[in-house]
């Protein structure tokens, strides 16, 4: 199976958000060409929310899986606990399959 309990795989939303946004920060300017005037306080707080969205999707998946059947409990605790890990600094662990 590979997820889809929740029906519409919504942590792919996220993480699909969260690389959007990304590169409207980067870009500054919409599809239209216009240019985005934030000050440099708001692109700092836009820049902290990737990282937590990002988290949230990749738990988000483990969740749907979980319900899925596609992970045990044992497998579930060990897979978020290396997301959190991932996320804090400890470790440095890349998710493999659909890309989040």
């Amino acid at each position: 199976m590979s997820g889809g309990h929740f029906g519409n795989y919504d942590y792919y939303k996220v993480a699909q958000f969260a690389d959007e946004l990304e590169e409207e920060i980067q870009d500054k300017k919409d599809e239209y060409g216009h240019s985005y005037n934030f000050s440099p306080e708001v692109i700092e707080y836009l820049q902290e929310q990737l990282p937590k969205m990002r988290k949230m999707a990749e738990i988000m998946r483990h969740i749907d899986y979980l319900y899925s059947g596609d992970h045990g409990e044992d497998s579930f605790l060990n897979l978020v606990k290396m997301v959190e890990n991932k996320y804090n600094g400890h470790i440095v662990w890349q998710e493999t399959g659909d890309g989040v």
